[in-house]
């Protein structure tokens, strides 16, 4: 397990294909940083997940800000495999 700079997030090659995710869960921080875009509050992650704890969700902020490269390329990567999985082959 590598445990990288923040304390709630970590990397686990076999957890989510490595990506940072939540200490502990398979929350990726791709995930919050999407849900905080799309206009939800801390407070309404933590609802949405109430195993989170507001750390959690600051730490998983932060380090997607931080490291905006490999979010973005967790994020594009995630835009293909449902591209994939809603048109496979290229055809509807």
């Amino acid at each position: 397990m590598s445990k990288v700079d923040y304390r709630n997030i970590e990397k686990v090659s076999n957890r989510c294909g490595g990506r940072a995710v939540v200490a502990g869960t398979r929350i990726r921080v791709s995930v919050l940083l999407t849900c905080y875009r799309q206009g939800m509050s801390v407070e309404e992650i933590l609802q949405q997940y109430p195993h989170l704890r507001p750390a959690d969700v600051h730490d998983a902020l932060a380090y997607a800000y931080d490291h905006p490269d490999e979010i973005a390329a967790d994020l594009a990567a995630d835009d293909e495999a449902a591209a994939q999985r809603d048109w496979p082959g290229g055809a509807r």
